[in-house]
């Protein structure tokens, strides 16, 4: 049965009146210090825990929580039986499960792992904080088996499979494999948009991996990181480019093949940098699923639209918040938000 989308789009359109306008935002960008910047998002209903009040990391645990609830309240207004809150979910889940191996295989702090992530109920607020305390990838695993995650057996088995240290390419593999297997089944019940949202999703994944094997000695097969239910970029395509031997060389194989989806341009712009590149593609990812909202408002383009609005509210604030911090002065602070509008 083909998933409707009337109730979730309507709270979706309802839930973005409470996003940030372009006026809120601007004025984060120029608050003085962090005390403003905390009265600026208290007034827009973002709350700050009285704890470490005037803390970035205080600000940072208010806008993840904020962030949670609205996925929470959006969720709420799918039937019983649609997958579509499971796989906004398990996106979330899996850019904080990339965060958590990153973060746990390069030593970085407990709260670098937790910049801009959104809790879930499958790894609410103190799950993730307990996680990013872990100190290697295999303590990570393991503590996912204990909460019964699902991804919890297979991410201890590849962190456990060499003496050395895990390979974090193959463990990302193991969080995108299960995104797609949850994507893919939400896909084949919710209508048209849906399912082209979920094959660009798989295709950018693709090249996203090929970037980082162009730039790794990893020695495992390209074909082992490929995978399947994308819709412009082939095997033999992501193959070519993995095996380009720079991030530049692959991005201008992978142009072609995603010019489609509009972010040709993107790939060689960010080759070098996943980071922006991940920022550019929501971005672009965001501008076109509002287009699609307006010329086909029954389908699910107001719901991810708003879910990548969301995501990108959340990176925007933590550019504020990190801005001020490191004293950078405000006119170059508004300067780059604009420039990531």
């Amino acid at each position: 049965m083909t998933a409707r989308w009337e109730a979730p789009n309507a709270r979706a359109r309802g839930l973005g009146t409470h996003l940030l306008s372009d006026e809120a935002m601007s004025a984060l960008s120029t608050a003085p210090d962090l005390a403003a910047m905390v009265a600026l998002l208290e007034a827009a209903g973002i709350v700050i825990p009285e704890e470490g009040r005037l803390t970035p990391l205080a600000i940072e645990l208010g806008i993840r929580r904020a962030a949670a609830n609205e996925l929470q309240r959006l969720a709420r207004w799918f039937g019983d039986r649609s997958a579509a809150p499971g796989l906004i979910f398990a996106d979330e889940d899996r850019r904080s499960l990339r965060a958590m191996i990153r973060g746990a295989a390069a030593g970085a702090s407990a709260e670098a792992r937790l910049v801009g992530l959104i809790p879930t109920p499958s790894l609410p607020e103190r799950v993730l904080a307990e996680l990013a305390r872990q100190p290697r990838v295999t303590d990570v695993a393991a503590l996912l088996v204990a909460w019964d995650h699902p991804l919890g057996s297979a991410l201890l088995s590849a962190a456990s499979a060499t003496a050395t240290e895990p390979d974090v390419l193959r463990l990302e593999l193991e969080v995108d494999r299960w995104f797609t297997g949850r994507a893919r089944a939400a896909a084949s019940h919710g209508g048209r948009t849906l399912r082209r949202y979920v094959e660009q999703s798989i295709d950018l994944d693709n090249a996203r991996t090929a970037l980082l094997l162009a730039a790794s000695d990893t020695e495992l097969p390209a074909d082992d990181f490929f995978l399947s239910g994308g819709r412009h970029l082939s095997r033999a395509a992501f193959r070519d480019a993995a095996k380009a031997g720079s991030a530049l060389a692959a991005s201008q194989q992978l142009a072609g093949p995603l010019a489609a989806h509009g972010v040709g341009g993107l790939l060689l712009q960010h080759a070098g940098d996943i980071a922006r590149l991940d920022e550019a593609l929501l971005r672009a990812r965001m501008s076109a699923l509002r287009l699609e909202a307006r010329l086909d408002p029954l389908g699910a383009a107001p719901v991810l639209a708003y879910v990548l609005r969301l995501r990108a509210q959340v990176v925007a604030l933590r550019r504020c918040l990190w801005g001020i911090e490191l004293g950078i002065p405000p006119a170059r602070r508004a300067a780059a938000l604009e420039e990531t509008a």
